[in-house]
């Protein structure tokens, strides 16, 4: 049964995902390191131990192996208190998108 069930989750999922962890920094007055794990094309987990609202706009740059460092802009989802918060992204390129598909591909099939 639990075969069934993991099929009907990643056919839920409209991204290729890589757990990580990933370097990553937030962007702000001065760059915040932090670190990014279950990462897509679609958006990623910041791992973090302060509280963030959803809705507020975000700015990361991700060092993505074999691609170097990339920046995308977000928006955060909803937030797990002492863990993080979910990201998701927006107005990204579609030339950005591929890259990210593509690294990662490459990443889960190492």
């Amino acid at each position: 049964m639990a075969t069934s069930d993991e099929g009907r989750g990643a056919e839920r999922r409209q991204h290729i995902r890589v757990p990580g962890p990933f370097d990553g920094w937030r962007i702000s007055v001065l760059p915040i390191p932090v670190q990014i794990y279950d990462l897509s094309p679609g958006g990623c987990f910041v791992n973090s131990l302060h509280e963030q609202k959803s809705g507020i706009p975000v700015v990361l740059e991700i060092d993505l192996p074999g691609e170097g460092r990339i920046k995308v802009k977000g928006q955060t989802l909803y937030s797990k208190p002492e863990f993080g918060y979910a990201v998701r992204f927006v107005d990204m390129s579609s030339e950005l998108a591929t890259q990210i598909e593509s690294a990662l591909r490459r990443l889960k099939e190492e």
